[in-house]
């Protein structure tokens, strides 16, 4: 498998991270202040590295690197064993995963995002759709009509007159498949359109101003030859812009101007700021749907915030229209995926979580059944009392190298010494030991001692 260049960064910085925790759980001191950087750098790596198995590989071999290092150099390598587990998963594993959690989440949000845009854009196809529609079926309509006329017309063969009835008939078939596709390609939004047909900008400023709008036209020169999609391209531009000042900006000044530059004229909605507020933030979608409907003709759309406090919207069109293809939506995103990668990234730590508990309950269950002492059977040992009587009262094994403890006191001339997990209960999770030390196999001292 082969891994990006900014993977293999941040899992080289995770790999340092995960590493620090090793010399911290080898010696039992936490790691002190390297647990501040390691935390941060096992968070960052989480938040930016993208491979899941790049991360695990890395944890894998840390995880084995320090069991090895407590097998070979601690004096307890259970304990150690222990240790390396439970401050990997705390100082390494958890950071990341919180990154890599916001990571996902950033990510599906992101794609969210991208399909609500792109169901706006599908919108304005539909609308489009809508429009070619209105405006072939009127130039259909037209064809039958002239076709029946020419049909009746005197002075025409009986084969002249079958073809002109044949056009006519064509005309009237051509005009219910182009409804029927446009009724599977449409939708509730564009059938919903209430606008006159061949609706004109100057039309629509006027019906605005009808209706209470404080808006005015401006041309710098006469209207360009526009195609049938431009011209419903530029209806679109002024008639979203005029709805949104409406929703956004009641009662604000509008200024609609239409100005020619070269082969491409420039549409232009600014308003004012308005006296009162509107209805509210809208989502946006109005203006990605409007994106995308001077983008098919080949224009292009800018809006935002003019200096004065209002809003401009401003659209290039060209006059005529190069037709662009139509991308399909957002590749690579299906919401089962994004929820199944977002519930792998919480199994893992709960799974190390799950390993680590289990790793405990058998480290104390090897630990008492082999070398744990009950605590009032060392109250019950008296000094003098031989390594034959003790048999059937000590732990069948002892803890193998002599551990590090605090303050650890004398041991008696020529004595041999042998420790004892203090407790033989599943809870007995302390630092606390026993010694037992013997001289010519007798007891000659015991000791309750802290584990460093």
């Amino acid at each position: 498998m082969r891994y990006r260049r900014v993977d293999l960064a941040w899992g080289a910085l995770l790999l340092l991270s995960a590493g620090l925790s090793l010399p911290g759980a080898l010696t039992f001191d936490g790691g002190g202040w390297l647990s501040v950087p390691m935390v941060a750098l096992s968070y960052l790596a989480g938040r930016w590295l993208g491979s899941l198995s790049l991360a695990l590989w890395v944890f894998t071999a840390v995880a084995f690197t320090g069991l090895a290092s407590a097998y070979w150099f601690s004096a307890d390598p259970l304990a150690s064993w222990l240790s390396v587990v439970f401050f990997e998963f705390t100082a390494a594993v958890l950071p990341w995963w919180v990154g890599r959690y916001r990571h996902l989440r950033a990510e599906q949000r992101e794609q969210e995002r991208g399909i609500v845009a792109e169901q706006a854009r599908l919108r304005e196809r539909a609308r489009i759709a809508q429009d070619m529609h209105d405006l072939l079926g009127h130039e259909l309509a037209l064809i039958a009509l002239h076709g029946g006329a020419l049909e009746l017309a005197a002075g025409l063969t009986d084969e002249q007159r079958a073809a002109a009835g044949e056009l006519r008939a064509g005309a009237v078939r051509a005009t219910h498949r182009l409804h029927d596709i446009v009724q599977v390609l449409g939708s509730a939004d564009a059938a919903a359109d209430l606008r006159p047909a061949a609706e004109s900008v100057d039309d629509l400023v006027l019906r605005a101003a009808a209706a209470g709008l404080r808006v005015r036209l401006r041309r710098d020169d006469p209207p360009g030859p526009w195609s049938p999609m431009t011209s419903q391209a530029a209806h679109r531009v002024v008639q979203e812009s005029l709805t949104n000042v409406a929703r956004h900006a009641p009662g604000a000044r509008v200024t609609v101007t239409i100005t020619r530059q070269d082969a491409r004229t420039l549409v232009e909605v600014v308003n004012d700021v308005a006296p009162r507020p509107g209805a509210g933030k809208g989502t946006g979608q109005g203006l990605i749907g409007l994106a995308e409907r001077v983008r098919l003709v080949g224009g292009q759309l800018d809006a935002g915030p003019s200096p004065d406090g209002g809003w401009t919207v401003a659209a290039v069109l060209p006059d005529d229209v190069t037709p662009l293809r139509i991308e399909d939506g957002r590749p690579g995103f299906e919401p089962r995926l994004a929820r199944r990668r977002l519930l792998q990234a919480a199994a893992l730590p709960v799974g190390v979580g799950l390993a680590l508990v289990a790793a405990l309950v058998a480290v104390q269950v090897a630990t008492v059944t082999r070398t744990g002492l009950a605590h009032d059977r060392y109250d019950e040992l008296r000094l003098g009392q031989s390594r034959t009587d003790l048999a059937g009262v000590l732990p069948p094994s002892a803890i193998g190298q002599e551990p590090r403890v605090v303050t650890p006191p004398p041991r008696p001339a020529g004595a041999t010494c042998v420790h004892y997990q203090a407790g033989d209960g599943l809870l007995d999770l302390g630092p606390d030991l026993y010694r037992l030390c013997f001289v010519d196999d007798l007891l000659a001292s015991k000791d309750q001692l802290e584990r460093a």
